[in-house]
């Protein structure tokens, strides 16, 4: 447009000279202000760290081991599928609804070796050890000229044009559960290694020059990912970040040496000894410039953004300063792995040599035998110093050289570094699922109120990384069957050291103690006071009695102790006589029990299921023999008798509800059975086979005279009566006590 503009205003005022002059300015203004092509750039920091999926998206090459986010090249719909858990008896089901996705991931334009770790949204998502923390499967192509195209991306794309993705990494996840990243596809980052061990920086350059620069083995990097739009773009962010000096040979056009800065020897400095050139021929040359830029035009302060291995890749930033004027601060990224005590050395040997390049000589020289070279350290008699040869341009019997003060003394070996705090997400494996089968008397959402069907929960639990387990169904070959659900948290258990002994459980246990050894390192149990018990704190199971306990004491290597124990809630009591060496320890805790359908088992006969966690090689298993304790009534209490003037007995007790373990009134509870009705059962306190049985419908019963003579007969000198609770499913415990006659 300036072109035109200027060339017609030329014309008119100057003829076709003027014409010719106008359209030369406005070609300038066109291609350097109006219509200048836009600057191209290579990756910050942050683009390696930002998964994409931007059609023509540059991919890095990729040296060492890097944490690179890639970009998304291939995706299928996500998949939707349904389950669904509970039921029956009566009972709504729960339709549960989960998502998956298929996508592959290009990671690097260069061949790899391989890929560590990755994170999803920034937590762990695939460990050291290779193991998923979310369901997928997974397959990584290397980037060789050879690979053959991926078999999920070939049989998704049923026209059979599936590129191989020949010279580029991928890897490819298939069926990848988004349930713990809100249904979409998280943002991944891998640590891909793409060579063993650390890499030189002259093996970087050479392999993005296409082996045109040509350096000498120099400084080791851990990693380093080269990107841009072309070569000289992926190169630039090395050479920002590392002063390096190129010279090239006259007869070797495709060759460029380079060599580091600090690199330079002093020793190897030509001495110039002849007078600086003042005429060539019969032209006269400019005499000798010398220059020195003030201290203020030079950076104060210049920082090196990197990626920190110890911080799990993470960008960090170090900074060196010199003293004096200046308020120029110059931040570059530099996307190579590197320590940090490494990065703050690099920022320093910058932040000098800029210091010392402030110093310019702009000279002729007459030509003689020495090739004058861009990168040749030489000193002049005249000029203190040591001074790098910047440009070289040969004129006729001459050459203009223009040189900056050069002193590699500056460079800064590594010190010590503060790279800052890492808060990285714990890399924890899951290992093996233990599965417990829980059987409560009661519903452990609702207490006080009345099943009307068994309460069989599953808890299981893993090594510190565990998180969940699908649960089946036995199925008619004893293998497993049908869903059941999804346990979906782990619960704390363990197993007991010993057995617990017996104790009152109308009184708080203060002398009995119990050693538990928790499943993994991660679990812990806590102290309760009296509120906290009050709420419901601590409630745990022991082989199958039901207690509480408010001081949990760690032992070291996993093991508590367990004291102050309220024993036999829910109708347990019972069970505090019968445990044995070795019992399940489970604390009950609603948010990690998955309740059981009535409809994959039947009440009080045997049920098996079967666990599947992450690292299971196999489904694992666990049974109970009698599921179906809050179908039972609860045992009655506090008995009661005596003898009336005629003789007879009349024994007395306490009802007991499974609906009544919040006594609301103080006066009655409810009746949680179809009828209230009792089984009384009398026999000789000797062993002997004399027996009496009643049933009533009040809680007590009269033991006639006739009943107890032959007892008295036999000088038996108690009688062991036994009082049970009938319900509609069966006996309750026994109410077991003696009666002196």
């Amino acid at each position: 447009m300036a072109t035109l503009v200027l060339s017609a205003v030329g014309t008119a005022f100057g003829g076709p000279i003027g014409g010719a002059i106008g359209a030369v300015i406005g070609q300038q203004i066109d291609q350097n202000v109006l219509f200048r092509p836009k600057g191209r750039e290579g990756p910050h920091l942050q683009e390696l760290a930002v998964q994409t999926s931007s059609y023509g998206a540059q991919v890095p090459r990729i040296f060492g081991r890097m944490r690179v986010a890639g970009t998304v090249i291939w995706a299928t719909d996500i998949k939707e599928s349904r389950s669904r858990e509970g039921g029956g008896k009566g009972r709504p089901s729960t339709t549960i609804y989960s998502y998956s996705a298929c996508f592959a991931v290009a990671l690097s334009s260069r061949r790899i070796n391989g890929i560590g770790r990755i994170w999803a949204d920034g937590k762990i998502f695939r460990g050291v050890a290779g193991d998923f923390k979310t369901d997928t499967r997974f397959a990584f192509h290397p980037g060789t000229e050879e690979q053959a195209a991926d078999g999920l991306m070939a049989s998704a794309e049923a026209d059979g044009g599936t590129p191989a993705y020949r010279g580029l990494a991928l890897a490819v996840f298939e069926d990848m559960d988004l349930t713990e990243y809100g249904n979409r596809i998280p943002s991944l980052t891998f640590e891909v290694i793409a060579d063993d061990g650390a890499v030189t920086i002259s093996d970087i350059i050479e392999d993005v020059s296409a082996q045109r620069i040509v350096m000498p083995p120099a400084d080791t990097v851990i990693g380093y990912a080269a990107g841009g739009e072309d070569r000289q773009a992926g190169l630039r962010s090395l050479t920002d970040a590392i002063p390096l000096s190129f010279s090239a040979d006259p007869s070797a056009f495709d060759r460029i040496d380079a060599r580091a800065r600090s690199a330079a020897d002093p020793a190897h400095a030509l001495e110039m000894e002849s007078d600086f050139a003042r005429v060539a021929g019969k032209q006269e040359i400019a005499s000798p410039e010398m220059r020195t830029a003030p201290v203020a035009a030079v950076p104060r302060q210049l920082s090196i953004r990197y990626y920190d291995p110890l911080r799990d890749y993470q960008p960090g930033v170090q900074s060196a300063f010199r003293p004096g004027a200046g308020r120029i601060s110059i931040i570059r990224d530099f996307p190579a792995t590197i320590a940090a005590n490494e990065a703050r050395a690099l920022s320093a040997t910058n932040l000098w040599t800029k210091y010392e390049e402030r110093a310019t000589i702009h000279v002729s020289l007459p030509l003689d035998s020495c090739p004058y070279r861009p990168s040749m350290l030489v000193k002049f008699g005249s000029c203190d110093g040591i001074w790098c040869i910047r440009e070289c341009e040969i004129g006729s019997g001459f050459a203009q050289l223009s040189l900056t003060r050069s002193n590699p003394v500056h460079h800064i070996a590594p010190g010590l570094s503060d790279q800052g705090r890492n808060i990285a997400d714990p890399d924890l494996r899951a290992g093996l699922t233990r599965l417990v089968l829980v059987d409560l008397p009661f519903a452990i959402d609702a207490p006080s109120a009345v099943s009307d069907s068994p309460r069989l929960y599953a808890v299981a639990a893993g090594d510190s990384g565990w998180r969940n387990a699908q649960l089946f169904a036995s199925g008619a070959d004893g293998s497993p069957g049908a869903y059941i659900g999804q346990i979906a948290a782990p619960t704390i258990i363990g197993t007991a050291s010993g057995s617990l002994a017996s104790a009152n459980p109308a009184l708080i246990d203060r002398m009995n103690y119990i050693d538990v050894e928790l499943h993994n390192p991660a679990m812990a149990l806590s102290h309760a006071n009296d509120a906290q018990l009050l709420a419901g704190s601590n409630v745990a199971m022991i082989g199958r009695e039901i207690i509480q306990f408010a001081k949990a004491v760690s032992l070291g290597d996993r093991l508590f102790r367990l004291s102050r124990l309220i024993r036999g809630l829910g109708g347990t009591e019972i069970e505090a006589a019968r445990h044995a060496a070795d019992e399940d320890f489970v604390l009950i805790d609603v948010g990690s029990l998955l309740e059981i359908a009535p409809n994959f088992y039947a009440a009080f006969t045997p049920v098996e299921v079967f666990a599947l966690g992450r690292d299971d090689l196999a489904p694992v298993s666990a049974g109970i023999a009698s599921p179906g304790r809050a179908l039972m009534p609860w045992s009655p209490v506090h008995p009661r008798w005596n003898f009336l003037d005629g003789a007879d007995l009349v024994i007395g007790w306490t009802r007991r509800s499974r609906a009544g373990t919040v006594w609301s009134d103080h006066v009655e509870v409810p009746l949680a059975e179809e009828t209230e009705r009792y089984r009384v059962e009398l026999a000789a306190g000797d062993g002997s086979e004399l027996s009496v049985s009643a049933e009533t419908a009040e809680p007590q019963v009269i033991v006639s005279q006739a009943q107890v003579e032959p007892f008295r007969e036999n000088d038996n000198s108690q009688l062991v009566v036994k009082v049970y609770q009938i319900g509609a499913y069966g006996l309750s415990e026994p109410l077991d006590f003696q009666i002196p006659l």
